[in-house]
């Protein structure tokens, strides 16, 4: 059962939202906002997306390049931006790296910015994904 504030979108709705993130960064002139600590966080969670991209030793490069090699397979659910009313929602998506399950999360907030609020181990399973 979904929660209120998640759902699983259709396939082609997923595939147009990474098209769309595909052109932006290809045009080189959008920002990929990596939100590396969050305000409650503990520093030293090693599930933390700076701990994460710590112990991946990965820069903004690295990132982006992950980003862009997600595909439909990837996609978990989308989820409403509890913080903005602004309908632009965050879309979660799964990805094994070095043999680690990562938690991705991020929304396009306009044609110059990506915000990506999470890169990290994740804390739970997620295998549960619609179009596996």
């Amino acid at each position: 059962m979904e929660k209120e504030d998640s759902w699983k979108e259709s396939i082609e709705e997923v595939s147009h939202f990474l098209k769309k993130i595909h052109a932006f960064l290809a045009c080189g002139s959008c920002q990929l906002d990596t939100q590396r600590r969050r305000k409650d966080e503990n520093p030293l969670d090693s599930n933390s997306t700076m701990n994460t991209i710590l112990d991946l030793n990965y820069n903004v490069e690295d990132i982006r390049d992950e980003v862009l090699s997600l595909t439909t397979r990837n996609y978990v659910e989308t989820v409403k931006d509890k913080e903005r009313e602004d309908n632009k929602h965050y879309r979660i998506f799964a990805k094994k790296i070095n043999n680690r399950e990562i938690y991705i999360k991020l929304k396009i907030c306009d044609l110059n910015r990506i915000h990506l609020i999470s890169f990290h181990y994740a804390n739970w399973d997620m295998e549960d994904r619609p179009y596996k």
